[in-house]
């Protein structure tokens, strides 16, 4: 919690436009801006969770194509950012500080949950956690977006080593957190069987 807040306390680990992974997610699956007011929609959403929202790039994005948008973070420092954003952007997004493994929403809540650099940055037994969480609280023929970092990226091995293929980062933005790095056997166990994958990219 601590470590959250000094990175988004320093400002620049603040990010203002949302992953271009995301964006395309969206078109693909929920729904492409064909005109300035021509939407194609491929799949009716009404609400979106984004957690781990960081300082809301996600959820504010979300709530920008027209979707009832939540976010939750365990750092008060980023809700804080993303509260003051979505005002000044004028949408009603709801932004709470709170854990991912254990979400404050009832069953069945959401169609649509987003994580974007999360569930690769906290231990492994916090991560299933919060995808058994992300199950609950997703509709029935709910989507979950998610990406991690593989065990394979150029990146593995940067840090101090903290246990097996987990480094704590030591330089940069996110000094101070881990950086656990992903087999495709334990990225099947994260999943838990309680999700079955749509499409898959991987990125060098």
């Amino acid at each position: 919690n601590k470590n959250w807040d000094t990175v988004y306390s320093r400002n620049f680990m603040t990010n203002w436009y949302p992953n271009e992974n995301i964006i395309r997610f969206c078109a693909r699956l929920i729904q492409k801006r064909l005109t300035y007011d021509q939407v194609e929609v491929k799949r009716k959403v009404k609400r979106v969770l984004d957690l781990g929202c960081g300082n809301g790039r996600h959820a504010i994005y979300f709530a920008r194509e027209g979707m009832e948008a939540s976010g939750i973070d365990i750092s008060a420092t980023a809700i804080e950012w993303a509260q003051d954003w979505a005002k000044r952007e004028g949408f009603a997004v709801d932004f709470r500080v709170g854990d991912i493994a254990n979400l404050p929403f009832p069953e069945q809540h959401f169609d649509v949950v987003v994580s974007h650099g999360v569930l690769d940055h906290i231990p492994m037994d916090v991560a299933k956690q919060a995808v058994r969480e992300v199950a609950r609280v997703l509709t029935a023929n709910g989507l979950f977006y998610f990406d991690l970092k593989s065990a394979d990226d150029s990146e593995f091995g940067a840090g101090e080593e903290a246990y097996k293929n987990t480094f704590v980062v030591t330089d940069g933005f996110e000094k101070g957190l881990i950086q656990h790095f992903f087999t495709l056997g334990e990225v099947h166990e994260l999943m838990d069987q309680l999700f079955r994958p749509i499409y898959v990219e991987t990125h060098d």
